[in-house]
């Protein structure tokens, strides 16, 4: 009992030092900065930032930002000064800077208030840049404002609730290589800031978008060339064949199998690399985007497998099923622009909009069935008795309606009777009025997906700092 006592007087006491220090500490910088303003000669400050002219007091500067970039540059002497400015103008006696006006404008505002804002105009990536250059701690953001502050107040198990992300803290304790897997994970998808994030970004986008233009390219006649049997890759060969048998076609120049073959084995190291460094592969697999990876190789690989068991060039034409798959999978080579969604906010936002308007999309759907239905029906044992009259059927008639309820109108199936034209103008209205149902539905997702990605930003520079 008396050592419990002993104990706990112990902790009262050292806690009593502390805070005793604590506030010892604080009365001595507030005298040493108190000491320091009076001592501190006074003048005005003439800064030009990308154009704009800006004058502040230096006593403004050291009493808000004291170690801020502006704090060290108003203490040194004139001739330091101009080494760090990007410029001088003489006949002004102003400092250029080559900053962008917008974002120093609340960093001003700092100086002369003591208070840090963030304007919601401003890109919060540009913004933080902004604060690091000029050397300002994002700890001055005032709480009205500040976007960290909701991650603070929120539990640790509520701080990062994203399904997209696959990276999580303790994903990569205990494997192989942990660390290097971690570092090369973040780069390829896009959860750090640094450069080899960029570089990764541009490039694979490049292999994306030679990929797409060289499909779109090759089937232009300019870009053509007389086919030839032999007994080469299939790829390349037009499938077509007449009665007599096959005969020569135009066909895709060479050169774009060797631009296609260079483009899959980047996406095929691409996809090994991100599965390799992966800390959850069936969950790796399992995602929508990297799905989209996998099928953009897939026609490659398909014919490399043909190969293998011996189907190639025009052999082809004699397996039907082989014929039917390589059509296909062709195809899906277009697929390879939905890559670009990895690195595109705009798509990515566009798909995430969608997937969270999935329960609207469905109920206009069954709608849409309902009324296409309901009005082919009526449409057809009103107009079918008509002579030449395109409304031979139902199914026919579904047609119609759906153009028709779109306000498209093509004009080529049009009702002839009176009735029919009034059946018409009810599906027209019907159409506008099931079509105008979700639109806002889907624009509240869409700004619950844009400030999910301002969350994400503002997550980055806290995971950046833990890591670090």
């Amino acid at each position: 009992m008396q050592n419990r006592i002993n104990h706990s007087c112990s902790q009262t006491a050292t806690g009593g030092t502390i805070i005793m220090l604590n506030e010892r500490k604080k009365s001595f910088d507030s005298s040493n900065r108190e000491y320091f303003l009076k001592n501190f000669q006074d003048f005005i400050l003439r800064l030009n930032i990308g154009g704009t002219s800006y004058r502040i007091r230096t006593r403004s500067i050291s009493k808000y930002g004291s170690r801020t970039l502006l704090g060290k540059f108003a203490r040194v002497d004139h001739d330091l000064r101009k080494q760090w400015a990007d410029w001088y103008f003489e006949e002004s006696d102003e400092y250029f800077f080559e900053r962008v006006p917008r974002y120093f404008d609340p960093i001003y505002d700092f100086y002369a208030t003591g208070q840090l804002h963030v304007p919601k105009d401003l890109c919060f990536d540009k913004f933080m840049a902004e604060l690091r250059f000029w050397a300002i701690s994002r700890s001055k953001m005032n709480g009205c404002c500040c976007p960290f502050a909701q991650f603070s107040l929120l539990p640790n198990g509520q701080q990062h609730n994203d399904a997209v992300c696959l990276l999580e803290k303790n994903s990569f304790v205990g494997l192989r290589f942990g660390k290097l897997r971690k570092k090369l994970w973040r780069i390829l998808e896009g959860q750090t800031s640094s450069k080899w994030w960029r570089v990764f970004e541009i490039t694979s986008s490049s292999f994306v978008m030679l990929s797409v233009t060289a499909l779109i390219v090759s089937s232009l006649p300019e870009f053509q060339v007389p086919e030839k049997f032999k007994d080469s890759s299939f790829t390349t060969q037009s499938i077509l064949a007449t009665e007599n048998g096959p005969h020569q076609d135009l066909v895709e120049h060479p050169i774009f199998d060797y631009i296609e073959d260079v483009c899959v084995t980047y996406f095929i190291l691409e996809y090994a690399v991100r599965f390799c460094v992966a800390p959850k592969k069936w969950r790796f697999v399992k995602g929508f985007l990297n799905i989209i990876d996998l099928l953009a190789v897939l026609p490659f690989l398909f014919e490399i497998i043909l190969h293998c068991i011996g189907i190639s060039g025009t052999n082809v034409r004699k397996i039907h099923w082989a014929f039917l798959t390589v059509r296909l999978l062709r195809i899906l080579r277009i697929v390879r622009i939905a890559k670009l969604g990895r690195f595109s906010p705009g798509l990515a936002n566009f798909a995430l909009t969608l997937r969270q308007s999935k329960k609207q999309m469905q109920m206009v759907a069954i709608v849409m069935l309902t009324v296409v239905i309901f009005f082919s029906t009526l449409v057809y044992f009103l107009e079918k008795d008509e002579p030449n009259t395109t409304f031979i059927s139902i199914p026919a008639a579904f047609w119609w309606a759906v153009v028709t309820m779109s306000t498209v109108g093509y004009g080529d199936s049009v009702p002839e009777t009176i009735p029919g034209k009034l059946i018409g103008s009810g599906a027209i209205v019907c159409g506008v009025m099931v079509l105008a149902l979700p639109i806002t539905i889907m624009v509240n997702n869409f700004m619950q997906v844009m400030k999910l990605r301002e969350e994400r930003i503002v997550k980055k520079y806290i995971d950046n700092e833990s890591v670090q």
